[in-house]
């Protein structure tokens, strides 16, 4: 799946998906505006969909879908499938946060460490997520 960036400020994210306190002035200024992105992931919040995007140099993050416009829509062979309210490890973020599902490369949706070190920055879970999803990169 890929997509062009349209926004990188908050004012973007109508008010009904601003869940985890933005603002008009959030700031996701890593991302450029026109470039294009891959994601690796999809997370879905209440009434809003996340995408784990990569930005060269940077750490993959998410970011809601609303600053994207789909190029390739596709979904990658592959991808799993996690509803986190029947999964004990990821039911936490269902509970603190309404993450009702992720949809995206297995160990990302199998592994709830692996999860957690990639939105944490662990450096050997962003490894593993390097490993997984961009292997022409790593050595």
């Amino acid at each position: 799946m890929r997509a062009i960036c349209r926004s990188n400020c908050g004012s973007a994210i109508p008010m009904t998906e601003r869940y985890w306190g933005e603002t008009e002035k959030t700031d996701y200024s890593p991302l450029s505006i026109g470039d294009e992105y891959f994601i690796y992931a999809l997370l879905f919040v209440s009434e809003r969909v996340d995408f784990l995007v990569g930005v060269p140099g940077q750490f993959p993050f998410w970011v809601p879908s609303s600053l994207f416009e789909l190029v390739d829509d596709e979904i990658p062979v592959g991808w799993k499938f996690c509803a986190t309210q029947f999964h004990s490890d990821y039911k936490v973020l269902f509970e603190s946060f309404k993450v009702k599902c992720i949809v995206g490369y297995s160990l990302l949706v199998r592994e709830y460490q692996h999860y957690v070190g990639v939105v944490e920055r662990d450096p050997v879970e962003l490894e593993r997520f390097m490993f997984e999803n961009c292997p022409e990169i790593v050595e």
